[in-house]
């Protein structure tokens, strides 16, 4: 196994799950093409196999491609080679070896529109908080209600009324609960802040853990479908 490859496993062990953007800038299927990281394998990373009109993309041994990972906090990205296919896995895969450093890009990649959105939140765990205070207690384990404000696929924003902030612990672990059109759909992440605004509206920033790539399509025509909104 290549040793630098250790250096980008630690980079990249806590994005499984992650949207995956595959960018070709040369030949015949030149483009971008939307994956998932999916597996790290010894030396590998393996993604879900892009397609084209339906087909799995024809990709030969070796060829080169330029890897965008998406993650709450930024972007990881790196030159990789294509070492080969696993088609007939659970979720066929294209197998890729890295040629070039992990790059994270702190900045955010993501369109981030508007909505009202009825959820409900419920805490999990608290693990990489720092040394508390000791007057620090956790927030209850049970459900409590908020409302999404805003969306992207990097994370949400979401209001609370007040009397619930004692529910609410920045860099808590929380399972959250909503619908969108006809689907519910449940996603774990983390509160990165909280912002108390004028007459004690409370906003919450979430950042997602990770986000199943059949979750980020549901959230990918939300998003489409409030951009078309607000431009009518």
């Amino acid at each position: 196994m290549d040793l630098g490859f250790e250096e980008a496993r630690k980079l990249l062990g806590g994005l499984i799950g992650s949207r995956v953007d595959l960018i070709i800038n040369s030949g015949l299927h030149k483009g971008s093409y939307v994956s998932s990281f999916e597996e790290l394998g010894d030396g590998l990373i393996g993604v879900s196999h892009p397609t084209l009109k339906g087909r799995f993309l024809p990709l030969s041994r070796n060829a080169e491609l330029f890897v965008k990972m998406d993650s709450p906090h930024g972007v990881h990205q790196a030159t990789a080679a294509v070492v080969r296919s696993a088609l007939n896995a659970n979720i066929p895969l294209l197998w890729l070896k890295l040629v070039s450093p992990v790059e994270k890009v702190q900045r955010r990649m993501f369109v981030r529109v508007p909505a009202s959105i009825k959820a409900s939140a419920f805490f999990l765990s608290a693990d990489d908080l720092k040394e508390p205070s000791e007057d620090f207690s956790l927030p209850p384990k049970e459900w409590f209600s908020v409302r999404i404000s805003d969306m992207s696929l990097g994370g949400i924003g979401i209001s609370i009324k007040q009397d619930l902030i004692p529910y609410c612990l920045e860099g808590g672990r929380y399972l959250l609960l909503m619908k969108i059109g006809d689907a519910s759909i449940f996603i774990v992440g983390k509160i990165v802040k909280i912002l108390i605004k004028k007459e004690g509206a409370i906003e919450i920033g979430f950042a997602y853990e990770a986000l199943p790539f059949s979750i980020e399509k549901i959230k990918i025509g939300y998003i489409r479908q409030q951009e078309l909104m607000a431009r009518g």
